[in-house]
């Protein structure tokens, strides 16, 4: 009779867990870029809220004087005498309050930024027309 040599296995081989190390690397790989795209889009939105919030303050203004307030540079929000936004009213996760501006040269174009400020790749503008764009093609100025 042959004597039979059983082996008992304990564990995972190293293929084994190479395949496994492999498998979740390519999931990560895959997920990274999503979670990255998700999260700009959340900024943009939190950007986009805030602006609405500024907007809705520039038609009230308009509705009482018939015209925009006039800034000939961007100006922060917070603090001017057009709006009944407090301070703080405008922080959200991303973005504080001095992060958006308005100007208007004339009292009849006017333009709300949200500047981009390490938190966005670009900044995003909103201006009367209702045209949204998401750029740097003006400079910030600030007060």
């Amino acid at each position: 009779m042959g004597i039979s040599h059983k082996r008992r296995k304990n564990g995972f081989s190293l293929v084994e867990l190479m395949i496994v190390i492999v498998i979740i690397g390519v999931l990560a790989g895959a997920a990274v870029p999503i979670y990255q795209h998700n999260l700009e889009v959340a900024k943009r939105a939190e950007a986009v809220a805030g602006i609405g919030t500024v907007r809705k303050q520039l038609r009230m203004y308009y509705g009482s004087t018939g015209t925009y307030p006039i800034s000939d540079k961007y100006r922060k929000v917070i603090g001017q005498n057009w709006n009944d936004i407090n301070s703080g009213e405008l922080t959200g996760k991303y973005f504080k309050d001095n992060n958006y501006r308005y100007r208007s040269y004339d009292g009849l174009e006017w333009r709300i930024k949200c500047n981009k400020n390490k938190v966005l790749s670009k900044s995003v503008w909103l201006d009367q027309s209702g045209t949204w764009k998401f750029d740097d093609e003006e400079p910030d100025v600030e007060d």
